[in-house]
């Protein structure tokens, strides 16, 4: 806030009376910083993240760094694996995602680590704890780290609505493939941002898992259970973003005790993802949110636009599972070209039929202005 006299209307005032009037300036300051402004390690809600889950050794976090990812989640809690994630994270320049029981237990000091928030649960909603109990761990873990924003992540949309007041950012984890269309993740994401207070981050969490890896079953292992393509995790992390996630975290590097690593394949498939969104990320964090600068029509297309820097740029993707959709003309016009393509031309990446062009079924196309 910045206070400026109007002309002609400013006298001295007694040396007492300025003291009093910073004072009191002084002491609105302190109780507007105490209220939850992004200060100090809270900055990290204005930040757009891109991390991974289940990250437990410091040697793999330089690797991650290089695909893409500034952000992790581990799943150990013990104090010196977390410290030394700690230091290595600090060294390489990533932030990390962490469960603050043990921590908070052992009197740890975590001055200068770099977590972006504290992760109180796992689920609450799947594991039957109450949004009061909820509440409970997160007034402790406040008590003692009272700077740093806290977190949590649901298994579904609908149990948002009971835990919309815990925490300081909200997350959900769906993973839909293969039991159902990646177009779901869209449908979950709007029951939660439906009920987030406002202004309240909401970070995606999104399928980079086999469900075969955790089951025994051998019927269930027949229905076709899979690893996502490249394309459905693409698919999924845009239509996250366009639907309201402000951050984005991929499940999970382990596999079969093994990582991702170790599948080239299933691991380019993730990265090749992770470092396109890495590239959109000052877009999606520091871009300001513009009207479409084209009509697109209703019924499988959504889009979002951004002006960055200069330039706009527009995200359209074809929701439907099964049916390509043709795009507007304007978009073929000159003035737009494709980003993340071999061809700047957006109708390389099209399907033409007679003088039209349709984006594939769920496919996604990224476009900035020339």
């Amino acid at each position: 806030m910045s206070w400026r006299p109007r002309k002609g209307s400013w006298s001295p005032r007694p040396e007492g009376a300025l003291k009093r009037e910073l004072l009191l300036l002084l002491l609105i300051a302190a109780s507007a910083a105490c209220a939850g402004g992004p200060r100090g390690s809270r900055a990290a809600l204005t930040r757009f993240p891109i991390g991974i889950y289940q990250v437990d050794e410091p040697r793999h976090l330089a690797r991650l760094k290089e695909d893409g990812f500034d952000a992790f989640l581990p799943y150990a809690d013990d104090p010196a694996t977390l410290s030394a994630l700690a230091q290595e994270a600090r060294r390489v320049g990533m932030r990390m995602i962490a469960v603050p029981d043990k921590l908070r237990e052992a009197g740890v000091s975590t001055k200068g680590w770099p977590v972006d928030a504290w992760y109180l649960f796992d689920e609450p909603d799947v594991h039957r704890l109450s949004s009061a109990a909820l509440q409970g761990l997160s007034d402790k873990t406040r008590a003692w780290d009272p700077e740093r924003p806290q977190t949590f992540v649901i298994g579904q949309g609908a149990p948002a609505r009971l835990y919309a007041g815990v925490a300081d950012v909200m997350m959900m984890d769906w993973y839909p493939i293969p039991h159902r269309t990646a177009e779901s993740v869209a449908e979950q994401i709007d029951l939660v941002v439906s009920v987030l207070p406002a202004g309240k981050p909401f970070w995606m969490v999104v399928q980079a898992y086999d469900w075969a890896d955790q089951i025994t079953d051998p019927e269930k292992l027949k229905k076709g259970l899979r690893f996502p393509t490249r394309a459905e995790i693409r698919f999924m992390s845009y239509v996250s973003v366009l639907h309201g996630a402000r951050g984005l975290f991929y499940f999970a590097l382990t596999k079969k005790k093994k990582t991702l690593f170790d599948y080239p394949e299933l691991w380019q498939a993730v990265s090749g993802v992770t470092r396109e969104m890495r590239r959109m990320q000052p877009i999606f964090e520091r871009g300001r949110g513009i009207p479409l600068p084209f009509a697109i029509p209703t019924g499988g297309l959504e889009a979002g636009a951004w002006r960055h820097r200069g330039r706009d740029y527009v995200v359209l993707v074809n929701r439907r599972a099964r049916r390509d959709w043709r795009v507007p003309a304007e978009i073929l016009d000159g003035r737009w070209r494709a980003r993340f393509a071999s061809a700047d031309d957006p109708k390389a990446l099209l399907r033409r039929f007679g003088s039209a062009y349709y984006l594939r079924a769920q496919d996604v196309l990224v476009l900035e202005s020339r």
